[in-house]
């Protein structure tokens, strides 16, 4: 097992491009750190980029990938690629990054008690991106609670409804 393991990872390309995906409303963008120009991302698009690429805007502590602890909880970006999370420790071993997803916020709305519903909110939806992103969300998914809604349109300081 170990030996399919270090023969995955020698198969690794970091010239290979993989997907990052934004959560944000708005256009996202940086400054390319291993060549010229810049990379940009449409509101809730995704683009191709190299896991170099990814790597270097990690290490040179881009926000929009590595998060609120540098360790990708609550960032605006999303990294579709196994190796290069597990690479820049985003997951690790079991525990996995921190990341707001449609499936997320469902799970979110099906807690039984507002208190556990508020708390979770608190807890996992941090930053302005997540904050749209969740009310977007709740549109989209058409949910129809009105004192789970109401708290998020308060705890984003967004209204909308």
């Amino acid at each position: 097992m170990e030996n399919e393991t270090s023969k995955d990872i020698q198969n690794v390309r970091l010239d290979e491009k993989v997907i990052v995906r934004s959560i944000a409303a708005w256009n996202t963008g940086s400054a390319r750190k291993t060549s010229i120009g810049d990379i940009s991302i449409a509101p809730r698009g995704t683009t191709l980029l190299s896991r170099e690429e990814i790597i270097a805007q990690a290490q040179n502590g881009n926000k929009l990938i590595t998060g609120t602890d540098g360790n990708g909880s609550h960032a605006t970006w999303y990294i579709e690629d196994d190796f290069t999370r597990k690479e820049l420790t985003f997951d690790f071993g079991s525990k996995k990054q921190a990341f707001l997803t449609k499936e997320s916020i469902k799970k979110m709305f099906e807690l039984k008690t507002q208190k556990s519903f508020e708390d979770n909110i608190q807890k996992n939806v941090v930053t302005r991106a997540e904050k749209t992103y969740l009310l977007d969300m709740i549109k989209e998914m058409r949910f129809n609670d009105y004192q789970k809604i109401a708290f998020c349109e308060k705890h984003a300081g967004i209204r909308t409804f």
